[in-house]
Formats: C-alpha cells, sequence, structure tokens
C-alpha cells in the first residue's frame, strides 16, 4: 500500500513537471487549468501535505511562466480549496484508522482482539511462507479462573485480566503480539520462533506465577497460574487456521496434566502422530 502511494504521488509530481515545461515552452493558459487539477487530487489522495505541495508548483508556475498570469485572487483561491479538501480528507482518514483501531482493541485489557488476532496470524503465516522462516503461537488458558470470580467478584476478576496482560506483554519481543483471545483465553503469535518459542511460553508462565494480585482493601493478594500450549507453523500445522488446533490441543493436555504447564506440540512424521512434551 504504501509503495503504492510513493508511486502515485511520483506521477502526479511528474505530470505537474510535464505541465510546467510545456508551460514553460508554449506559455499556454489552458495548462494552468490541469495545475488546479493535480493540486485538487493531490488534496483528495495525499491530504495537506500533497495539496500544498501542488498548490504551491501551481502557483510558481503560473507567476513565473504565463505571460498574462491569473490573478492573486485564483491563486488564494487554489491554496485554500486544495488545502481545505487536503485537510478535511487528512481528519475523515484519522478518524478512520482510530476507529478501525478501536474495533480491533479489546475495551478491558487493552490488548488486541479475537478480530485482529485472525487477520494478522494470517498475514504472519504468510509472512512465514514467502521468508521460508517458523511461526509459533502460544495458547494460554488462566488456571481456576471461574472460582476466582465466583468468590471476589467480576469487578477483581477483570482487575486481574488487566494485570494479567501487562504481565504477558512485558515477558514477549516487540515483534509479538499479545491477544485476548476470549473469556479468560489468551494468545501470543510469536514471528519467526521455532524453538525458543517453548522458553518464551516458560518465561511467562513463571511470571505470572510470581505475581501477586490484589485481591481485597486491606492488602491481601493472591497468586495464580496459566496454562499455555504450544504450536509451531509449518512443522505443527499446515495453516494458521490448524497451527490454532494443534496449540489448543497442547493447552487442553497441559489443563489435563495438572495445569501451570507448557505443552509443546510436535508432530511426528506424515502419519500425523502427536508428541506432547513438557
Amino acid at each position: 500500500m504504501k509503495k503504492d502511494k510513493i508511486f502515485a504521488f511520483s506521477t502526479l509530481m511528474l505530470i505537474s513537471l510535464a505541465t510546467v515545461i510545456a508551460m514553460a515552452m508554449t506559455h499556454n493558459h489552458n495548462y494552468w487549468y490541469l495545475l488546479e487539477a493535480v493540486a485538487i487530487v493531490s488534496a483528495l489522495f495525499f491530504y495537506l501535505p500533497g495539496a500544498l505541495i501542488a498548490a504551491v508548483i501551481a502557483v510558481i508556475a503560473g507567476l513565473v511562466l504565463l505571460p498574462a498570469p491569473p490573478d492573486y485572487v485564483t491563486y488564494i483561491r487554489l491554496l485554500l480549496i486544495s488545502g481545505l479538501i487536503g485537510w478535511f480528507v487528512g481528519r475523515e482518514q484519522n478518524s478512520r484508522k482510530q476507529l478501525e483501531r478501536l474495533l480491533m482493541v479489546d475495551r478491558l485489557t487493552g490488548l488486541h482482539n479475537y478480530s485482529y488476532f485472525i487477520d494478522r496470524l494470517e498475514e504472519e503465516r504468510r509472512r512465514a511462507d514467502r521468508f521460508g522462516s517458523k511461526l509459533s503461537l502460544a495458547m494460554i488458558d488462566i488456571d481456576h479462573f471461574k472460582p476466582f470470580n465466583d468468590k471476589y467478584g467480576h469487578r477483581l476478576g477483570n482487575e486481574f485480566l488487566i494485570k494479567l496482560a501487562k504481565v504477558l506483554s512485558k515477558q514477549v519481543r516487540t515483534v509479538d503480539i499479545v491477544c485476548r483471545y476470549g473469556g479468560e483465553e489468551f494468545a501470543v503469535i510469536l514471528p519467526n520462533t521455532g524453538k525458543k518459542a517453548q522458553d518464551v511460553a516458560e518465561r511467562m508462565r513463571m511470571a505470572v506465577a510470581a505475581t501477586d494480585f490484589p485481591v481485597n482493601k486491606d492488602g491481601k493478594v493472591e497468586r495464580k497460574t496459566i496454562s499455555i500450549g504450544v504450536a509451531t507453523y509449518p512443522t505443527d500445522a499446515e495453516d494458521d487456521l490448524q497451527l490454532i488446533d494443534r496449540a489448543d490441543e497442547a493447552l487442553y493436555i497441559a489443563k489435563e496434566s495438572g495445569r501451570n504447564l507448557v505443552i509443546v506440540y510436535q508432530s511426528q512424521g506424515k502419519d500425523d502422530n502427536v508428541s506432547l512434551t513438557k
């Protein structure tokens, strides 16, 4: 998308340059209208900066190259119109981006939500295919979260989720993506990560287990644990959706094996036998 915008802007500037050259050779007043059109188009697609650049080119060309240049009102009109269009379109674009960002963020924890997770996992899988790299996924479930909610109430349960999100985010790289998968489940996308995904998951598990979570005003705290299932693409899965299933299978084993564990899914050969290792 960025390359497309650079190409489009370069094209518009080349059109402006060609028009200026033609204006210099012919002194034809009609070329001014083409420069006006370029300024308006630049405003629509490149907002205020593009509008001002194109409009300034048009004004300078009109003043210098035309034997009978338009009056100053025409120049002011062009600058105002293109500038206002660029400002308005840019503001609308920023509002749209802000709305899209909000739609992709879990309002409670501030992490990315399920919709973002699905889109980003597919994007990272494609990137892994393109560069021949590995992509790991860690699925996380809070151990015995329902009894905690029942005992302390949903408000403290929500505060726990908020703090847990911060703890998880501190244990990963900036390129990793921590998401709230739903309820008390979280997911962490680990681009360009293979065997080291287990180390990352273990680091998250240990950090959570060592964290004090306040549960009342008297300073009482509780410690909670998490179970994690890890799978890697393309070693364990053929696509991003199967990667979720594999990590879920490993998570299920972690919960059934006593919880507070990291279980790694490992495929063994073409018959898809499975080895689940701690």
